[in-house]
């Protein structure tokens, strides 16, 4: 089997190769604190066992325990904040949203259900299921656990059960949890210059956090004001410019931290801060704890 991706750019949702969806098992080392973000693609969030802290889409608030499934549809503002124990294990599943729908309005070849351009998938609240709806909803958590059993459990067909498994998963999905945007009251959709904008503006963060970036920085990437650009980045993420990089820096930061790469002045200065006291004041602000915290709290776990 081919390895799975570990990370993924949050706004441009590639396929865990050779596979149709973007596939990844997080466990107690997964970073407990993901920014604010969204992407076209439909992304599916499965607790496996312990629970989330805080699951936020679109300012609504979930807890989730083992057994719950949480869908954020198409370009809806998500994070999540968890203190991940030794028992957290989730699954996220992420259909990139041209794999579903046509890829442009005028593409004749049909995707597997245009439809979706005109409704939602409604799984978040199983208060609200029908007796059919609450049986579909054994059988979902039956393949999910079959996901996490097939990437346990690695062999050489591996690659096409996953494949199976997410297939069946979606097609429940749009049959039986489906429904139409207008009915929501929510507003779904940015236009398109705001989707190449924000694309922008995450790819620089991206390649850039390591080294000091400005607002000014940030601006020249999509030609505008800085005046502007802080208005427009905190209608769409609902964060400041730099929040976001604050964020970005801290997740990497995480990951050298949880990796050993180096001590917290080496991990401050390879992630952008200005100092360790920067990188604590980062970590306290995403993570709510010090890096030393965090640090000391992976070995316990190990």
């Amino acid at each position: 089997m081919n390895d799975l991706a570990t990370s993924f750019q949050h706004e441009i949702v590639t396929r865990t190769q050779p596979l149709s969806a973007w596939i990844h098992y997080h466990d107690q080392h997964a970073p407990s604190e993901i920014a604010a973000h969204w992407h076209q693609g439909i992304e599916l969030s499965y607790t496996i066992s312990g629970h989330i802290d805080d699951f936020t889409i679109n300012g609504q608030h979930f807890r989730t325990s083992a057994g719950q499934l949480l869908v954020v549809n198409s370009q809806l503002i998500h994070s999540i904040h968890t203190h991940n124990t030794p028992e957290s294990r989730a699954l996220s599943v992420i259909y990139p949203y041209d794999y579903v729908r046509r890829l442009y309005p005028y593409d004749y070849v049909r995707r597997l259900y245009p439809k979706i351009e005109t409704e939602i998938i409604a799984v978040n609240d199983p208060h609200q299921f029908t007796s059919a709806q609450q049986a579909m909803y054994l059988n979902l958590q039956g393949h999910f656990d079959q996901l996490y059993l097939a990437l346990q459990r690695p062999s050489a067909v591996t690659n096409l059960r996953l494949e199976a498994e997410t297939a069946q998963i979606l097609s429940e999905l749009l049959t039986y949890f489906t429904s139409a945007k207008a009915s929501t009251g929510v507003m779904y959709g940015k236009d398109a210059l705001a989707v190449e904008r924000i694309q922008k503006i995450s790819t620089y963060v991206a390649q850039h956090y390591t080294e000091p970036i400005s607002l000014t920085d940030v601006a020249q990437q999509i030609n505008v004001t800085k005046e502007y650009l802080t208005r427009f980045f905190k209608k769409q993420m609902a964060m400041t410019v730099g929040q976001y990089v604050n964020l970005v820096r801290a997740q990497h930061a995480y990951e050298d931290l949880l990796g050993e790469r180096g001590n917290l002045t080496t991990i401050a200065s390879m992630n952008g801060f200005a100092s360790t006291r920067a990188l604590n004041r980062a970590f306290q602000t995403v993570y709510h704890q010090s890096a030393a915290e965090i640090y000391k709290t992976k070995h316990t776990w190990d």
